[in-house]
């Protein structure tokens, strides 16, 4: 037999065993109703109205705690997919752009070896066009008649 406890002016009757899975299921059920069982002479009739008036309220009150709560994680439900997508598009664009920087940057290596090949050969090129330049006004300037520049060593 459970254990009868005087709770102030309230006679209650102990179930330990439902009160731990009460308790370890989180009052999921939300039920605090009097069971059936209790003897109606055990309070009286005008406490016992009370109290389930009272209970009455706490149910209501942990029902609209329940569906708030129940909204709330919706919405942080809805920002964390939200957030999740966001993250996801920002991940691909930052890929993109790190495939790009890649890119350029093989362009920039490409050049440089072209630069760097072809730099010599304009400055050989220009000297080469110096030395026919002048070889081609030296001969000019004999096939007129004019006399060669002096050069100062």
């Amino acid at each position: 037999m459970e254990p009868l406890y005087q709770a102030g002016s309230i006679l209650m009757k102990v179930n330990t065993l439902q009160g731990k899975k009460m308790v370890e299921s989180g009052l999921q059920s939300g039920d605090f109703s009097l069971p059936q069982s209790w003897p109606s002479g055990l309070l009286p009739s005008a406490d016992l109205e009370v109290l389930q008036q009272k209970v009455a309220a706490v149910e209501r009150e942990l029902e609209d705690f329940k569906n708030e709560a129940l909204k709330a994680i919706h919405y942080l439900e809805d920002a964390f997919c939200e957030m999740n997508g966001t993250l996801a598009q920002q991940e691909e664009q930052a890929a993109r752009v790190k495939q790009r920087l890649r890119e350029e940057e093989d362009r920039g290596i490409v050049r440089n070896k072209v630069l760097t090949f072809l730099l010599p050969r304009e400055k050989q090129l220009r000297e080469h066009c110096q030395r026919l330049e002048g070889m081609l006004l030296g001969r000019s300037r004999e096939a007129l008649g004019l006399p060669k520049k002096i050069q100062a060593n």
